[in-house]
């Protein structure tokens, strides 16, 4: 994930899963799945930030479990970053 400062005061977040990693219904899955997950988070973030979060899983090996967990994951992170 990168991430930057927000120039205008608004979260904004974009999910990149590459073709290589799958067909487009699994594409659309992972940011079906992610984009609530982050938009729910976004409230607690001290500072708003702009996001770029890359699905890196292939189409075999992704679950809907495993994404929610990478997210938890990313958010400690960067709790670490934008709060400390």
């Amino acid at each position: 994930m990168r991430f930057i400062e927000s120039p205008d005061g608004v979260c904004r977040f974009s999910f990149l899963a590459k073709k290589k990693n799958g067909c487009a219904v699994y594409r659309n899955r992972c940011r079906r799945i992610l984009r609530p997950v982050f938009f729910a988070e976004a409230p607690n973030f001290k500072k708003p930030i702009w996001a770029m979060v890359f699905v890196n899983d292939k189409e075999g090996e992704m679950t809907s479990e495993r994404l929610r967990a990478s997210a938890k994951v990313i958010f400690e992170k960067l709790a670490g970053r934008l709060h400390g």
